[in-house]
């Protein structure tokens, strides 16, 4: 190991120490917003590893050649998946503090809606979903595009039901039957972000991916385009339909992310970030083709990816006057940018049994 790597490792393990730190004086202090901000992360940093897999299914579907350089990156992204099921664990323990109808149970919702079921089916999909995803990393059966299919459904379908448990059930009183698409396709625009970020990053460091041009850049930055116009349609289609629904509990969940405060202001964020920039910028062929001006595009998708991980999450937990958004919030997902970080690298120790197609152009 290079002084260099041992460095970025000793930063990683630091940044790792103060999260779990941060987090466990959260809990004495306030545990309510502790919980969330875990909450928030563990929903992003799963999203973004588990999008990997998915995003070598696609390719693996469609016979796509265009992103051969871009495999291997994938597939090591999907390294974070085994920890975020550990990490899946602790939120046993901060059951009362994340779901309201765990204290106050909901009569009539009370047969989905319970502790024990929603944790053995929300775990039981998690461990399926990775068996499944590692499946497509490293098996060559995986990799066919009739197993990739039923991986995708299967995606499809998991990413629905925690939709609807880990985010939904926050708020027991509101519904609606278009946030699992929302969320699973919301999941993958935040992954291809990720994606194209360490794509133009390790270009240079840590290590150099060879094949990695001009058109694949410009084709993920295609791709960034088109699912910034999808997931802008998923929020205004669901925007639109409580607005002119106009029923309580519907139009109550909305309300209070958009219109009040503190919140109202990470909302304009959520829509400047994941829409208006990348929708304006992505316009450029220029853009999309330089891998500087790709990063910044997908750094503030990124961002504004997580202010919306976080505007679902935490109104449903904390209601105060002032935003909960301080070092607590930074810390803790400091602590999981290093955990994730850590398992990308160490990714690379077993890569001799990825299928050589998940190589660069030769």
């Amino acid at each position: 190991m290079t002084q260099r790597r041992a460095m970025l490792f000793l930063g990683l393990v630091v940044a790792l120490v103060v999260g779990a730190i941060t987090f466990a004086m959260g809990i004495a202090r306030e545990a309510d917003r502790a919980w969330g901000v875990y909450l928030v992360n563990f929903l992003f940093w799963m999203a973004i590893s588990q999008a990997g897999a998915v995003f070598l299914g696609i390719l693996y579907v469609t016979g796509a050649k265009w992103a051969q350089p871009l495999k291997r990156i994938a597939a090591r992204t999907t390294a974070f998946l085994p920890l975020s099921l550990f990490l899946f664990l602790p939120l046993y323990l901060g059951r009362e503090n994340i779901f309201p109808w765990v204290t106050n149970p909901i009569a009539e919702k009370a047969v989905w809606l319970n502790f024990p079921f929603l944790f053995v089916r929300d775990g039981v999909s998690l461990v399926i979903l990775t068996g499944a995803s590692f499946l497509v990393v490293f098996s060559r059966r995986g990799r066919s595009p009739l197993f990739s299919s039923i991986f995708l459904l299967l995606y499809t379908l998991v990413y629905s039901v925690i939709g609807f448990d880990l985010v939904m059930s926050l708020a027991p009183h509101w519904y609606s039957t278009l946030f699992g698409a929302y969320f699973f396709m919301s999941s993958l625009y935040l992954g291809l972000a990720a994606l194209a970020i360490v794509s133009a990053l390790t270009r240079k460091y840590p290590k150099p991916e060879g094949g990695i041009g001009t058109a694949q850049f410009h084709d993920l930055g295609k791709l960034l385009f088109a699912f910034c116009i999808l997931t802008g349609d998923f929020l205004w289609s669901q925007f639109a339909v409580i607005w002119y629904g106009n029923i309580p509990e519907e139009t109550e969940y909305i309300i209070l992310r958009t219109m009040e405060m503190p919140w109202a202001p990470v909302a304009w964020g959520v829509l400047i970030g994941t829409f208006v920039v990348p929708f304006l910028v992505l316009l450029s062929r220029g853009v999309k083709e330089n891998p500087r001006s790709l990063l910044v595009v997908a750094s503030v998708i990124l961002i504004g990816m997580w202010l919306e991980r976080y505007l679902l999450v935490v109104p449903s937990l904390l209601h105060q006057e002032t935003l909960p958004l301080g070092w607590m919030e930074l810390f803790i997902t400091l602590g999981f940018f290093g955990a994730f970080v850590m398992t990308y690298l160490m990714f690379e120790r077993i890569e001799g049994y990825l299928p050589r197609e998940t190589e660069g152009v030769r």
